[in-house]
């Protein structure tokens, strides 16, 4: 039961940073995710940031960035061990880059 208040409470923590950042989740399902942002569109630069913040994770597998569209799509590993702690971590970093993105 406590591990699924946890969850619910990310869940909340991290859409709550992805509106402020203009980043929504266009879909997904266990170990895919497809994050889009208007300020991402043709914008490989703010892009490459984050790309570069998560290029080093051991459970991310890949990242594509398709400027069109605006759209990241990230295949992550989707083991439950960590999940919570690691999605935590995820949301810091993306909130780091989009404020560093944002003082420029």
């Amino acid at each position: 039961m406590l591990h699924k208040v946890k969850e619910f409470q990310l869940a909340n923590r991290m859409k709550k940073v992805l509106k402020r950042h203009a980043i929504e989740i266009a879909h997904q399902i266990p170990g895919r995710i497809r994050l889009k942002s208007p300020h991402w569109k043709n914008n490989p630069h703010s892009v490459n940031q984050l790309i570069d913040k998560f290029k080093h994770e051991k459970r991310i597998f890949s990242i594509d960035y398709t400027a069109e569209t605006g759209s990241l799509l990230i295949t992550y590993d989707y083991s439950p061990v960590d999940h919570i702690k690691q999605l935590e971590a995820w949301v810091e970093q993306i909130e780091s880059v989009s404020l560093e993105g944002e003082r420029q």
